[in-house]
């Protein structure tokens, strides 16, 4: 995997929810603010996409929180179609990620699949590089 950065994939999502909208404002003296929610109602959205070292791909939106069922729509319909045998798909420790259906998936595609760790991934797969650079030098 070192000399073929273009195989590895990870795998992020992101969400929003109207309940992040401002709870106060600022109005003219004497007036009174008024403002609405996005939607007209509470909800939502999760961004999902794949990494790799050219851009992002499968790129999807859907309007509520992630799920075990969304996530194993999003691998069968967008994430598989762009893999190649060979590919690493790097997953967080999410449990909508643990399916045995996506896994199955992904192996059919001939990709190999790794859960970062729990705690500070970023941290620790940072750590690691730096402490494998640090071996071959």
């Amino acid at each position: 995997m070192r000399r073929r950065p273009e195989r590895l994939v990870f795998v992020d999502e992101t969400g929003t929810t109207t309940k992040m909208t401002r709870l106060r404002g600022r109005a003219r003296r004497g007036q009174r603010l008024r403002m609405k929610a996005p939607f007209g109602h509470w909800g939502t959205q999760t961004f999902i996409a794949a990494l790799r070292h050219d851009g992002l791909t499968a790129p999807w939106v859907i309007d509520r929180p992630m799920n075990r069922q969304i996530f194993e729509a999003w691998v069968e319909t967008q994430l598989a179609p762009t893999l190649k045998p060979g590919d690493m798909v790097i997953l967080d420790n999410l449990s909508s990620h643990k399916s045995e259906k996506a896994n199955a998936i992904l192996k059919e595609r001939g990709a190999w699949f790794l859960y970062s760790t729990a705690v500070g991934s970023k941290n620790a797969l940072l750590q690691w590089s730096t402490s494998t650079r640090a071996q071959v030098s």
